[in-house]
């Protein structure tokens, strides 16, 4: 059942990626968490999303362009890795039930430092 209603940004949901290319993060039943801005959001019938891969049972390192998000925030069970390197955008009708929400402001702007860094933006503290 597809989703409908506002998506916000930090929010958390289960969502179908397939079908999924190459290698493509895919799946049915995958956790994605929404970075696109609310205005976008409100406005369009799209979202910009980073999907998770599960920690349980792999033994795959995070990459320094990966965040490792703890036990409980996406899934009880295990600690989940959100991949910036998989950033798309898709319909919000392929996001299915919210899970919940990243609130955690040093999780948030990791999160954003990760993204910034796979696209190459990065920012100067000062601007000349």
């Amino acid at each position: 059942m597809a989703f409908v209603g506002a998506v916000t940004r930090w929010d958390l949901y289960w969502a179908d990626l397939d079908p999924a290319v190459g290698s493509e993060q895919g799946g049915a039943h995958r956790p994605v968490l929404v970075v696109s801005n609310d205005g976008f959001n409100a406005a369009f019938t799209v979202v910009t999303i980073i999907p998770f891969t599960k920690t349980e049972g792999k033994r795959r390192r995070v990459y320094s362009f990966e965040v490792l998000v703890p036990k409980g925030i996406v899934t009880a069970a295990h600690s989940s890795i959100l991949m910036p390197q998989q950033i798309r955008t898709i319909a919000k009708t392929r996001l299915h039930r919210r899970i919940g929400a990243i609130s955690d402001a040093s999780l948030q702007s990791e999160i954003e430092a990760r993204v910034l860094e796979h696209l190459g933006i990065a920012f100067e503290a000062e601007l000349h």
